[in-house]
């Protein structure tokens, strides 16, 4: 049991549950605690290797592993795809979920973190620069005075944010490029 459970490691998780229960009940109805061991080992000879009966199990071809253009144009659009007026980026969600390369996980973390990708991280910050204004007064020879413009604690929110808009898409480009299968 040992051996058929190490070599069903290469099947999905739940056929790999199936089968190993599909065998131990065919092993507790055809053993009987009174046959000897010679019976015993008789009984396992026909019913076969362990890896001979989960290769009968595994599917007749496996699916391609590798990412194809339909991935790579996911992760391309998704990371630049806003610079084309947000639509580049909207065929990217399109291509991502459309894919069977992506676990359901993958794709929200594809859809939800930085949506609108690199454009998204620019555009924040062209607006995180927008409206930040200082006041000065006083006399030309003496000192000035100025007030407002932003606070230390607004300033490193700011910073904060906008290595995550801009930094964001790019980590989930390298993520969603490793995982696609």
């Amino acid at each position: 049991m040992d051996r058929l459970d190490r070599a069903a490691r290469t099947l999905p998780r739940g056929e790999r549950r199936e089968l190993i229960a599909e065998i131990r009940a065919h092993l507790s109805e055809t053993i009987d605690p009174k046959m000897s061991d010679a019976e015993v080992l008789t009984v396992l000879d026909q019913l076969g290797d362990p890896e001979e009966i989960v290769e009968a199990e595994q599917p007749e071809s496996l699916p391609d592993d590798r990412r194809g253009t339909h991935e790579w144009a996911a992760i391309f659009l998704l990371l630049l795809g806003g610079f084309v007026f947000g639509v580049g980026w909207i065929a990217g969600l399109i291509l991502l979920w459309s894919s069977r390369a992506w676990t359901t996980a993958d794709k929200l973390i594809g859809t939800f973190i930085v949506p609108g990708g690199l454009a998204a991280g620019i555009f924040a910050l062209g607006i995180g620069t927008v409206g930040v204004s200082e006041v000065c007064s006083g006399s030309n020879p003496g000192p000035a005075h100025c007030t407002g413009g932003p606070s230390t604690a607004g300033t490193v929110a700011a910073v904060a944010i906008l290595a995550v808009s801009v930094i964001g898409p790019f980590v989930t480009a390298v993520y969603l490029a490793r995982r696609a299968r």
